[in-house]
């Protein structure tokens, strides 16, 4: 009786065994560490705000008295944070950066140039 008793007691201890392994958590494996390219202010505009402020960058004027020019970026970050595009021309015509007389002129030259490209 006793050595069915043992041998009893051992599978049981031998099933708990194997079910403790199993149960053991395994390691998760290391997280990737995926990072996208930080879009650029210009790209996260819409397509009709790319065209007003790519029209802005191709009227700067360049001259050695005026301001520096400045860059697709930071016309869009003009943008993106509040301002108007009446507001943005305004600021670039004060500048010097810009001898159009409004906004629907720098537009229209833009028109007019791609279209005389295509």
């Amino acid at each position: 009786m006793t050595g069915l008793f043992t041998t009893g007691f051992g599978a049981l201890m031998l099933t708990l065994a194997i079910g403790a392994v199993a149960e053991t958590p395994k390691p998760a494996p290391p997280a990737a560490i995926v990072s996208t390219p930080s879009r650029s202010p210009f790209t996260q505009l819409s397509p009709g705000n790319r065209r007003t402020a790519t029209a802005l960058f191709e009227a700067q004027q360049t001259s050695s008295t005026s301001a520096q020019r400045l860059t697709l970026d930071q016309i869009a970050s003009e943008r993106r944070s509040g301002k108007k595009w009446g507001d943005i021309f305004q600021a670039m015509k004060s500048q010097g950066l810009i001898q159009a007389e409004t906004l629907g002129q720098v537009l229209g030259r833009h028109d007019r140039a791609r279209h005389s490209r295509l």
